[in-house]
């Protein structure tokens, strides 16, 4: 395995770790909430998401996108309020 790939790798993994920290962080805010959301809750979510989103470099690599795509969609139906 060559270090492109190695590193490739590496990258793939932090993105799905930093996507799962995404979707337990929201779990973690907002589920005790129950849809009584502040527009406080609101402007935080939105900004984490926006970071996180901002951040990401997908590398035109299809499993990533697809992943972040299942997981802003699992965010956006328990919590539409952010979308």
């Amino acid at each position: 395995m060559s270090v492109n790939e190695n590193y490739n790798r590496i990258l793939e993994d932090t993105l799905k770790e930093e996507l799962i920290w995404l979707e337990q962080e929201f779990n973690y805010l907002f589920s005790n909430k129950k849809e009584r959301f502040t527009e406080n809750d609101i402007k935080m979510g939105n900004q984490i998401l926006n970071n996180v989103i901002d951040n990401i470099n997908i590398s035109n690599n299809k499993d990533l996108l697809n992943f972040l795509t299942l997981t802003l969609d699992k965010i956006e139906q328990t919590y539409p309020q952010f979308f």
